[in-house]
């Protein structure tokens, strides 16, 4: 059996302090322009999970050029099913080398500036390639999301009494997935016992392919 080579773990953290870019990272876009396009999407009202589980998703390839290539995004949302958190991390237009984020503002429906973002990596350091865990914000496609999500339904009823979907991530390499996948989490409450439960499924890019399945206890 052939071994499968092992990515260094990647650990990206913010700095202490968000470094704002001097140049905007959207190509020939002016900052203002960004903030237009990707606010555009918002219509003047809160975002949901009600509006599409990629509802982060699209506002990243709202801001974004299709080439840049991103290492995550992440969402997160509320009890209420709004979205409360929607940040991007992708490869500096200035320093390849480099990682730089963009935080959506759920009230305002605008991105942030563009922040430095410091990598921390775990086990040989001079092994770290960046564009390892870049991928093409072109081949993030989930269109298929909805239509996955619908059809966990039916085996999620049978054994929760209520829940609710907390995040969807676009999630880098590591010791698990030598490819980029999405993430589904979420948590609720068995019908049996009403004990809290979480759990999580793994899609390839595109949403509409379950390569792992735990959402189930």
């Amino acid at each position: 059996m052939t071994d499968i080579p092992r990515l260094p773990s990647l650990v990206p953290f913010l700095c202490g302090a968000a470094v704002v870019l001097a140049v905007s990272a959207c190509g020939d876009k002016t900052p203002a322009s960004v903030q237009e396009a990707a606010g555009a999407l918002t219509g003047g009202k809160s975002l949901a999970f009600d509006d599409g589980a990629d509802v982060c998703f699209r506002e990243v390839s709202a801001l974004l050029p299709a080439e840049t290539k991103v290492q995550e995004i992440s969402s997160y949302f509320g009890e209420d099913g709004k979205l409360q958190v929607c940040t991007v991390d992708y490869q500096d237009p200035q320093d390849p080398r480099k990682l730089v984020g963009q935080r959506f503002d759920a009230h305002s429906g605008k991105f942030s500036e563009p922040y430095q973002i410091e990598l921390s990596v775990s086990g040989n350091a001079a092994d770290f390639r960046l564009e390892d865990y870049l991928v093409p914000l072109s081949q993030v496609d989930t269109s298929g999301l909805g239509a996955t999500v619908e059809g966990l339904k039916p085996s999620l009823d049978e054994v929760y009494g209520s829940y609710r979907w907390v995040s969807v991530n676009l999630e880098s390499p590591g010791p698990f997935n030598q490819v980029h996948t999405l993430r589904l989490n979420l948590e609720g409450r068995l019908a049996a016992n009403d004990v809290r439960n979480t759990g999580s499924a793994w899609l390839a890019l595109g949403g509409n392919e379950v390569v792992r399945n735990a959402l189930l206890p």
